[in-house]
């Protein structure tokens, strides 16, 4: 017996043409010129010879062999609709035949299989380790991982919702009658400083606490990250280290700020973004960013088919409400329509533009039509991603951990 699980049982007497397959004590009898059908694969291979063997033993999965054999028989591959997809696709690299020759009949499901373990690839998180960096990475990165995590996320969460409040609160005129940085000139000097004193002095304290939790946070995570480039390079982290700078700026010299005190404004409103750190640990949120990022294709092209909407009715309803230009129609140019074709087709219908022609009419009745299919037409692709997503990411959670696996050393066959 070979380290594959097949044993060649002797050969036939006088080259016969019936050969006996065993493949885990279920065993199937068929021809050599059957199994010579598929030159290349394993069994041709084997039967390929001035002797061949009279029976062949395997130890392989036997259901999956039944359908392999029957493609031998007949030229078409089919698979069952009750085994994974991987186990498939493994069985049939051992028989040395391409799943890609699976029949259109059973692709769908064949695929699926594929899918929901590339899909549950993706939402694994990173194994854990004695490793001290992956600890605190998940530490901090991970609210189910352990208590201790939970405890960290809701310490986040309180930091979030108290910074959120203290910006919202500087903006009411009642608590600070000066809602942005105050510029004034010194006429002696002829220089510009900030007034800082106009600010409130609480609001100022909670905002520092905030800022420092959100600053050790931020440096945790970087500092134990598995790979520096992916921290890098995802947007969320990106959306945090820009929700920090606002305070640090706000404390650079007059002569700076007053230079860029347009920007600065633009800055205190990025701090609103630690909202966007608010949802990341939660549950719904998680299964919703997998969800739409598995179905950025079908979300892509919705963009371009509204632009090219847009422009179909934009020049239709133009030419509709052409001859009415001396009653002020608001259709004056194709540009300008883009506008009243955009909004209908978003479903918005402001009213500040609106066609007064029979023909107009009718096409922006038809153009309230299109828009409607527009916006239906991605969301079975994200609500089936959404339940996918949702089941993978509750199995995941509820799993074990995993022991980790002993590779097998599997050298090539013989006979």
């Amino acid at each position: 017996m070979s380290s594959v699980g097949v044993f060649s049982l002797g050969a036939s007497k006088g080259g016969g043409e019936k050969i006996v397959i065993n493949v885990s004590g279920v065993k199937h009898e068929t021809l050599r010129s059957t199994l010579l059908t598929l030159p290349g694969s394993r069994l041709a291979q084997l039967v390929d010879t001035e002797e061949p063997p009279s029976e062949l033993f395997f130890d392989r999965h036997p259901e999956v062999f039944t359908h392999v054999l029957q493609y031998y028989r007949s030229g078409k591959l089919h698979c069952p609709t009750n085994l994974c997809g991987v186990l498939l696709e493994e069985e049939f690299d051992f028989w040395g035949i391409s799943s890609t020759d699976v029949e259109p009949c059973c692709w769908a499901a064949f695929q699926q299989h594929k899918d929901v373990v590339e899909a549950l690839a993706s939402v694994m998180e990173h194994d854990q380790s004695s490793h001290t960096n992956l600890k605190i990475w998940t530490l901090f990165d991970n609210p189910l991982s352990s208590v201790c995590a939970k405890v960290i996320a809701v310490i986040s969460l309180f930091f979030i919702l108290l910074s959120i409040t203290a910006f919202s609160l500087q903006t009411n005129v009642s608590i600070n009658p000066h809602q942005m940085f105050v510029v004034s000139a010194d006429n002696s000097s002829g220089e510009f400083t900030l007034d800082h004193s106009v600010l409130p002095r609480d609001l100022d304290t909670v905002e520092l606490v905030c800022s420092i939790w959100f600053v050790f946070e931020f440096v945790m995570r970087a500092f134990s990250c598995p790979s520096k480039l992916s921290f890098i390079m995802n947007v969320m982290n990106i959306v945090d280290l820009l929700a920090l700078f606002p305070w640090f700026f706000r404390w650079c010299s007059g002569t700076y700020c007053m230079h860029a005190l347009g920007f600065l404004h633009v800055m205190r409103c990025i701090r609103v973004l630690h909202v966007f750190k608010l949802m990341q640990n939660v549950f719904g949120v998680r299964v919703l960013k997998h969800a739409l990022h598995a179905s950025a294709t079908a979300l892509c092209a919705v963009p371009l088919i509204l632009f090219s909407c847009t422009l179909i009715f934009a020049t239709m309803a133009f030419y509709a409400e052409f001859d009415q230009i001396d009653l002020h129609t608001s259709f004056i140019d194709i540009p300008s329509s883009f506008w009243w074709a955009g909004v209908t087709l978003t479903t918005v219908g402001y009213g500040d533009m609106y066609p007064i022609t029979v023909q107009g009419k009718c096409v922006a009745i038809l153009c309230a039509m299109v828009g409607a299919l527009l916006i239906i037409l991605p969301l079975p692709v994200i609500i089936n991603n959404f339940i996918k997503f949702n089941s993978l990411l509750k199995a995941n959670n509820s799993m074990p951990r995993k022991k980790e696996k002993i590779s097998v050393y599997s050298p090539s066959y013989s006979t």
